[in-house]
């Protein structure tokens, strides 16, 4: 699950393109049990499933984890916090 603390159109039609490679992936893996069961886990259609289920499987992986340094290298410039600073405030 991925977390956001602001949204932008880019943001939304990222998500977009994430949850139908969610999706795709899901309809992937549910039409490869399918034939698994009927055929030989040798049988080329079989393998050929696995081999698109696992190029989808590899392009997710590779957004999620450019989505985690891109979010950790917006933390570092954004949120970095002040540690031992000096300043002190008169009431």
């Amino acid at each position: 699950m991925i977390l956001y603390q602001a949204y932008s159109q880019d943001d939304h039609r990222s998500d977009y393109r994430e949850d139908e490679l969610f999706m795709t992936i899901e309809s992937l893996r549910c039409e490869l049990l399918e034939v698994a069961q009927q055929r030989s886990l040798s049988d080329r259609t079989v393998l050929e499933l696995s081999e698109r289920l696992d190029g989808y499987i590899l392009l997710a992986q590779n957004k999620m984890m450019e989505s985690l340094r891109n979010r950790n290298e917006g933390a570092d410039t954004r949120t970095r916090p002040i540690i031992g600073n000096k300043t002190t405030f008169k009431q």
